[in-house]
């Protein structure tokens, strides 16, 4: 259903990752509205452990890169909610 779409964000994200940019390629797995903020982090080619995410969680990990601009510089992450995290 999205496939076609995320075409033109993989041609972005190749873009980016050849650039001189100090760059975080985020990429959220399924977003929901739920109020949680737990989530597990993978690299560019590991398989996501997680089918969705919490918006919420996706900031908190957005909020960390901020608060340590070092972290994941130069990386495709994927966030996910593992399974058995509540909150």
């Amino acid at each position: 259903m999205i496939g076609a779409d995320l075409v033109r964000y993989r041609q972005a994200a190749d873009v980016i990752e050849t650039s001189r940019l100090d760059y975080t390629v985020v990429r959220p797995s399924w977003l929901t509205d739920k109020d949680e903020t737990g989530y597990e982090t993978t690299q560019k080619g590991e398989p996501f452990t997680g089918a969705e995410v919490a918006r919420k969680a996706v900031a908190t990990y957005i909020a960390s890169l901020i608060e340590h601009p070092e972290k994941d510089v130069k990386a495709s992450v994927g966030v996910n909610k593992p399974r058995g995290i509540q909150r």
